[in-house]
């Protein structure tokens, strides 16, 4: 699996509020934000569900990978993925760093990858998870 997922228990803006908020308990900040639904809209004239891409990158993690592999750059930043499905629940997905550095072919590239990917995990686990629906 390449990314970590939830349905939450939260409106999509507060969904958005809470993910920025667990990444800020992690260390993290977000750099980009995209509003995919907007963009659509406005690119091809399309309706889209509301979908946001929050671009989230460790500064410390983001230097070491950096020292590690100076072309490491090009897989930054670590996307989350906010989005809202058509029967309303709202579902937050994030790359598994891990996966996403497989490439790097180093021992201190995985090492680092394998922190980003526990960090991104409990990002995802902090937010409030959705009641099972009944059958």
């Amino acid at each position: 699996m390449y990314h970590f997922s939830k349905i939450v228990s939260l409106s999509f803006d507060d969904a958005s509020a809470a993910v920025t908020a667990s990444l800020q308990e992690a260390g993290m900040g977000v750099l980009t934000e995209i509003n995919v639904q907007g963009a659509l809209k406005k690119k091809l004239d399309v309706n889209f569900r509301r979908y946001q891409i929050l671009g989230a990158c460790h500064p410390g993690i983001a230097h070491r990978m950096l020292e590690t592999d100076d072309k490491a750059g090009v897989l930054y930043p670590c996307n989350v993925v906010v989005q809202e499905h058509e029967d309303g629940r709202v579902e937050v997905s994030a790359i598994d760093p891990l996966m996403m550095f497989l490439m790097v072919h180093s021992p201190a590239a995985k090492e680092i990858a394998l922190e980003a990917s526990t960090m991104m995990r409990d990002v995802i686990d902090r937010l409030p998870t959705a009641a099972p629906v009944p059958a």
